[in-house]
């Protein structure tokens, strides 16, 4: 495992304390059985560890969606449970809201939170990176 050393990394966590964390791992140990992850030295015991993958295979959100206007648009953000950003007028209302349903005319997302379509804009950002 000493090809991983230096390497931006993406941990998956099995202990629940966080389900991913990123960094350079630092170190290696077999003995000890725990890896080293910086900056910050964060130790994770190799039980913890559910997988270890390069950060450039991590899904990540693009930094550019897309404005949704159509029905079809917003069944698909319900459906495949994206992320989207919330606006209303210039003030950002959510940056990560995950839409449940909506309607001809509103808008409910998964905090119970019910918003009107035409005082808010809603923007879809994908997923990049292999999932």
């Amino acid at each position: 495992m000493k090809h991983w050393i230096g390497r931006h990394v993406v941990i998956q966590r099995l202990d629940g304390a966080k389900s991913t964390v990123e960094g350079v791992l630092k170190g290696w140990d077999p003995v000890q059985e725990k890896v080293i992850l910086g900056p910050g030295e964060l130790v994770i015991p190799f039980r913890a560890i559910h997988r270890i993958m390069p950060r450039n295979a991590y899904p990540a959100l693009n930094s550019i969606g897309y404005v949704v206007n159509h029905t079809i648009q917003f069944d698909n953000a319900v459906y495949f449970g994206s992320s989207v950003m919330i606006w209303k007028d210039n003030r950002l209302v959510s940056s990560q809201a995950i839409l449940t349903s909506h309607d001809e005319d509103t808008v409910t997302l998964s905090n119970g939170m019910i918003l009107r379509k035409d005082e808010h804009d809603f923007v879809v950002r994908s997923l990049r990176g292999n999932a």
